[in-house]
């Protein structure tokens, strides 16, 4: 049986869409980095018994039951009661997984404080459905104790670490930075870095920037990820892997890829196969973000050499066919 929670480490850059298409096909919503900060609202609306734990454990049992009796006459209120919920969930999980958060919280103090005390083991079936929590970094120095405990002794929830070459990820990580604004996201170094890349003259420049600046976005994340490689615990995915042939890969690695992911999470083999990744778009001058190997396009011999010498443990990350076959 599928597993209720997961938690998906994808650094910037390395093609989460093409993971969150899957594991939105194998019926897990996706959270964090993936989502809005309210994140439930896509598909039908949740039923009353699917919402009693999380009211409960939100608002306590005697308001629970008072909104959930409420529920026929006054819709509006109980949905609000609901999305305020779902959002200190949001922030109490993503505390947990290391996250920043803001220090202003949408909603009262009342409900994220009773979350907050929320064992973690209980934590995992308070939404309704499965979820999918996607994040940039695992950090074992910032996430919660307790969760990676609960983690190292029961292997749950599952951990799946998702990487991609640091050379395509510098690339598509420019490419969104010098994109439309909406596109950017409300990440705080995104938002510094669009400035600071949409100043410079052209992708040379911005490369080199992002070789020899260490805050630029992604790469001190990619740092803190690799525990994740080693791992025998974690499903280890690659997007050259996910890629498929639409976007420079093989069929045959999409498959084995998706085969590990689904033994991770305890999903069945479906009887029709997952969807295949979306093909470039025609306009695409070199290859869409997601085509493997991009950064061929775009790196000179200088660039080669700073790589070598201010990253060389990242590239030593590069993905190899087949090494987590």
């Amino acid at each position: 049986m599928a597993v209720p929670q997961v938690i998906a480490v994808s650094p910037r850059g390395s093609g989460t869409p093409l993971l969150a298409q899957v594991t939105t096909a194998l019926g897990y919503t996706p959270y964090g980095t993936m989502s809005d900060p309210r994140p439930d609202g896509a598909g039908e609306a949740p039923g009353p018994g699917e919402v009693h734990r999380l009211l409960t454990a939100a608002y306590g049992p005697d308001r629970a039951a008072l909104l959930l009796r409420r529920q026929d006459g006054e819709w509006d209120r109980l949905e609000t009661a609901y999305q305020d919920a779902v959002s200190a969930l949001w922030r109490v999980w993503w505390t947990r997984l290391g996250q920043p958060v803001t220090a202003a919280s949408p909603v009262g103090p009342g409900p994220e404080d009773r979350l907050t005390r929320i064992p973690d083991a209980d934590l995992l079936g308070l939404l309704p459905g499965r979820g999918c929590w996607y994040v940039n970094s695992l950090d074992l120095q910032c996430a919660d104790a307790g969760l990676l405990r609960l983690w190292q002794a029961t292997g749950r929830p599952p951990v799946v670490f998702h990487h991609r070459d640091v050379r395509d990820r510098i690339v598509s990580q420019i490419r969104m930075l010098c994109g439309p604004a909406d596109e950017v996201g409300s990440l705080p170094d995104h938002l510094v870095y669009r400035d600071i890349v949409g100043a410079l003259p052209d992708m040379d420049a911005r490369i080199t920037l992002a070789l020899t600046d260490p805050g630029f976005p992604g790469m001190e994340d990619a740092r803190r990820c690799a525990w994740l490689l080693h791992h025998p615990a974690v499903c280890v995915l690659t997007h050259e892997e996910l890629a498929g042939p639409a976007h420079g890969g093989t069929a045959e690695a999409r498959r084995e890829a998706l085969d590990r992911l689904r033994n991770s999470v305890g999903a069945p083999s479906p009887g029709a196969p997952l969807p295949a990744p979306v093909s470039p778009a025609d306009h695409a001058r070199d290859g869409d973000d997601l085509t493997v190997g991009i950064w061929r396009c775009h790196f000179t011999p200088a660039h080669e050499r700073l790589l070598q010498q201010r990253h060389a443990d990242l590239l030593a990350h590069a993905p190899v066919p087949g090494a987590h076959a």
